[in-house]
C-alpha cells in the first residue's frame, strides 16, 4: 500500500488552520523546524510515524485522521468528520446552499467518474 503523502499534507494544513495555528506555532509544538513543516505539507518530504503521532497530537486529531484517504476502511467516517466540522459552524443561508448541492449530487452516478 502506498501513502497519499499529498493527502496527509493536505490534512495537516487543514487541521493546522482549524485550530488557527502557523507553521511555525505547530514546529514548535511538535519539536521540527517550520520548514519541516513546510515540507510535510506540501509532500516534499516523507513524514516519520513518530512526527505523524506528534503532528496528531498537537492537532487534537487522531492518526486516521491525518492519514485520511490512504486509509481505505476508515475514509468515510474521516469524510463525514470534516463535513461535519465544516458545516457545523455555517449559518442557515450557507446550511441550505450544502443541502441543495448534495441534494443536486445525489441525481449523478459519480462511482463512474
Amino acid at each position: 500500500m502506498e501513502l497519499d503523502y499529498k493527502e496527509i499534507g493536505r490534512n495537516i494544513r487543514f487541521y493546522r488552520k482549524r485550530r488557527g495555528l502557523t507553521q511555525k506555532q505547530l514546529a514548535e509544538l511538535v519539536h521540527v523546524s517550520d520548514e519541516h513543516i513546510c515540507h510535510i505539507e506540501n509532500a516534499h518530504t516523507k513524514l516519520s510515524l513518530a512526527t505523524t503521532v506528534a503532528i496528531a497530537n498537537a492537532l487534537g486529531v487522531d492518526c486516521n485522521t491525518l492519514l485520511g484517504d490512504t486509509l481505505v476502511s476508515a475514509r468515510g467516517a474521516i469524510l463525514n468528520q470534516r463535513l461535519h466540522e465544516l458545516v457545523s459552524k455555517m449559518g442557515a443561508s450557507k446550511l441550505e446552499l450544502v443541502v441543495e448541492f448534495c441534494r443536486t449530487l445525489e441525481k449523478f452516478d459519480v462511482s463512474k467518474s
